[in-house]
């Protein structure tokens, strides 16, 4: 990549301040569209392979066709790519540094059953694996987790080519993350501050329904990165019938259930949430809801991930710790890494 193909960015506060802003600055290659566009109707399915940071902007998009995608749309986050992904699959590979190994042994199974291959990256060595007609290239100098922004703004378009037309503007759903954001203060109870004080020296459970299941989980992610501190993320309605029956103990236990709400809930998606906050609350928990605004699926989930990666950002305030610093992360890459 050029100079002028990087970002710069100190620290995860400019990262996550900059999330709006990064999802204009890459667009899906008009070749790759095109090729895309062609093989509509004619795959498979569509399995999504990353690590990490690399996986979680897959994971969101998954979320986001599922209801509306002919075919299966899967992820693997593992060495191997499931047998069922055949030549007539498209298989998207990211890995944001290009050198992720569990992410390239994919590529290369892939390669050899035939698949339809697309690649996201900054470089690295899967740039150099990836034929011309497969790779978008998008800008490097950031923390993987936060180049989310990115890395979405070419795979939701590729996969709405793949699978399911759409219209995706990025400078207008960038305008209007802004806009949400600067409306943070306007709730007292919604500021990341907030929530930050809210769930410090507890072990926060993000709950998500649909499209805000990925989202759970990034929050998860995000705190155990940035913070260093435990996190859950489970999705509803499959919570109620497992994690509910442990929800006795969350008081006992400092575990703070954190619901993120949507406007796009159907009324057996809102009874069953209001019914799991009855059920929570009588056994003594104490309930957070997030409920970020936004005029569609796309600015919602976006939202609500912009403001809990600032909830993470806070809490690691708190904690007095580092964001950008992942050393046990790369203790474990330097062990894995010896012959």
């Amino acid at each position: 990549m050029s100079t002028k193909d990087r970002i710069s960015a100190q620290d995860m506060q400019e990262m996550i301040r900059l999330f709006p802003d990064l999802l204009t600055m890459a667009h899906l290659d008009d070749g790759l569209r095109e090729r895309a566009r062609g093989l509509r109707n004619q795959v498979g399915g569509v399995c999504l392979a990353g690590m990490g940071g690399s996986s979680i902007a897959g994971e969101i998009c998954r979320e986001l066709f599922l209801q509306e995608s002919p075919v299966p749309i899967i992820t693997t986050r593992d060495y191997s790519l499931p047998q069922a992904v055949r030549a007539d699959w498209a298989v998207i590979v990211v890995s944001y540094s290009g050198n992720t190994e569990e992410t390239i042994t994919v590529f290369k199974e892939a390669r050899k059953r035939g698949c339809h291959i697309f690649g996201v990256t900054t470089g690295g060595n899967l740039a150099i694996l990836l034929k011309a007609n497969e790779l978008q290239l998008i800008p490097a100098g950031l923390q993987p987790r936060a180049a989310l922004p990115l890395m979405f703004s070419v795979i939701y378009p590729l996969i709405g080519e793949l699978v399911h037309p759409i219209e995706f503007d990025s400078a207008a759903v960038s305008k209007e993350l802004k806009s949400l954001r600067a409306s943070w203060n306007n709730d007292p109870d919604q500021t990341p501050i907030t929530i930050a004080r809210q769930i410090h020296n507890r072990i926060p459970l993000f709950i998500g329904w649909r499209h805000l299941g990925a989202v759970a989980y990034r929050a998860k992610c995000q705190v155990n990165e940035n913070a260093k501190s435990p996190a859950i993320s489970v999705e509803l309605p499959e919570m109620d019938h497992n994690e509910i029956e442990a929800s006795g103990l969350y008081s006992q236990m400092s575990i703070q259930p954190i619901f993120l709400r949507s406007r796009y809930e159907d009324a057996r998606a809102t009874k069953r949430i209001e019914a799991t906050k009855s059920v929570l609350e009588k056994n003594g928990a104490e309930i957070i809801e997030i409920k970020p605004k936004g005029t569609s699926r796309v600015t919602e989930t976006l939202a609500s991930i912009l403001l809990l990666d600032e909830v993470s950002l806070r809490l690691a305030l708190i904690r007095g710790v580092n964001p950008l610093q992942v050393t046990r992360i790369q203790d474990l890459k330097k062990i894995m890494s010896r012959e």
